[in-house]
């Protein structure tokens, strides 16, 4: 039979070996507000997606509501809020319900991004977001490309002379893709301040050892 933990043991499962911050979302019997709230596609919500990046983001099942359930303490108030965020100690918890409005989530966010890392969320977000604009022409040229380049063969056969030219474009897009996901990848390469702490603590200690 399954018991539920108490807050600091449930949060703690939650967070595993993930250091960065938590966004705890679960899911309703009765509606689909988490969802709505944060899962949404589209260009209003790209922000919180790129956000969201800096979290280790947990999505529980319906039954966390259970009182015997493992997770059940890590929702604290009264009725329990859709989603949250928080330290992976627990502290700093914000709680966000279902008709949370994006600048209210987003504040959320950045909130917990400026107590949890080292350096400026808002500067980040703007780089990966003008990489991702760069990135979405570098696929339709792409798509427009391989597009060409079927109709030759499918025209012509694979004996084709003007083959070489559109796998030349090929190769070029997927070269100027992969630059763009490692700018992207290294654009969201904050250093969270626990462990910049650690590696401080470590060097002092190795220090006076010496």
């Amino acid at each position: 039979m399954s018991k539920a933990l108490s807050r600091e043991e449930a949060i703690k499962a939650i967070a595993g070996d993930d250091p960065r911050p938590l966004l705890v979302l679960r899911e309703c019997k009765v509606c689909n507000g988490t969802d709505e709230a944060l899962l949404k596609g589209g260009v209003d919500n790209e922000k919180t997606f790129l956000l969201a990046r800096w979290f280790h983001c947990v999505k529980l099942p319906v039954d966390v509501m259970e009182e015997d359930h493992p997770f059940h303490n890590a929702f604290t108030i009264d009725p329990p809020e859709h989603l949250f965020v928080c330290s992976i100690d627990g502290t700093n918890h914000d709680p966000l319900e279902s008709d949370t409005s994006r600048v209210k989530l987003w504040k959320s966010l950045k909130g917990l991004i400026a107590a949890e890392y080292k350096g400026k969320a808002d500067s980040s977000v703007k780089k990966i977001a003008s990489i991702i604009d760069k990135l979405d022409v570098v696929d339709e040229r792409h798509l427009d490309v391989v597009a060409k380049r079927n109709a030759i063969l499918e025209k012509e056969g694979p004996k084709s002379r003007k083959l070489a030219k559109f796998d030349k474009q090929i190769n070029k897009c997927e070269a100027e893709r992969e630059k763009l996901h490692n700018a992207i990848e290294k654009a969201t390469q904050l250093e969270l301040k626990r462990q910049a702490n650690a590696k401080e603590i470590a060097a002092a200690s190795k220090d006076n050892a010496l």
